[in-house]
């Protein structure tokens, strides 16, 4: 079983693109969209067409670090991590993946909601805890509450990260933010508009930096 102690050294953190695609395979372009806005940490989740040949590809690309996510399973893992993956997220708290990760000294964001699920993933292992789907508990102020009594928990949040609520966690201090179809969304990966996507990256690197601005202030 996996324990708190000897955790991977954690490169989750800031801005994280999610790429979640159910037709398209993930153009190169996007990494590059992505970074030249200024977001260079992207999940690659593994339900989408050919996620682990774009492991493969980016985690070679100068700038970029790429994980995997939706890993559920030991062979999830081993695979994204032979394919080059630098850090794996999960939807739940999974030890076989958490097992497989620490032996590679891959760090992981297991996923959780309630303080017992947060606490648990943590001390099981989790380099950050994604707390997912966060808005559908209240966001911020759901946030604010857990991290009271769980302040020593790297806090990742996502599902429903905005451009106007992502200031706020980074005022909270939290570790970073998960940001999915609000950053890359299917019809624009459809449509090619790299030059939108380049936008939005630079819209929330800015609004997080913001934020940690305003937290330091």
């Amino acid at each position: 079983m996996s324990t708190d102690q000897g955790k991977p050294e954690t490169t989750i953190s800031g801005v994280v693109a999610i790429i979640r695609l159910r037709e398209n395979e993930p153009d190169d372009a996007i990494a590059t969209a992505l970074l030249d806005g200024g977001v260079d940490i992207m999940e690659v989740t593994l339900p989408t067409p050919g996620s682990l040949d774009a492991i493969r590809r980016w985690s070679t690309q100068a700038g970029v670090v790429v994980g995997a996510g939706t890993v559920r399973t030991a062979s999830d893992a081993h695979a994204a991590i032979i394919a080059g993956a630098r850090f794996l997220v999960t939807p739940t708290t999974a030890t076989d993946v958490l097992d497989v990760a620490g032996a590679a000294g891959v760090p992981v964001a297991c996923g959780a909601l309630t303080p017992t699920e947060i606490d648990l993933a943590w001390h099981r292992g989790a380099a950050v805890v994604k707390v997912f789907p966060v808005a559908a508990l209240g966001g911020a102020g759901y946030l604010r509450a857990v991290r009271e009594p769980l302040h020593d928990v790297p806090l990742l949040p996502t599902g429903g990260v905005s451009l106007k609520n992502i200031n706020s966690y980074a005022q909270l201090g939290c570790v970073g933010a998960g940001i999915g179809s609000a950053l890359v969304s299917a019809d624009l990966v459809a449509d090619r508009r790299w030059a939108t996507l380049t936008e939005r990256a630079g819209a929330f690197a800015s609004a997080w930096k913001e934020g940690l601005v305003r937290r330091n202030a």
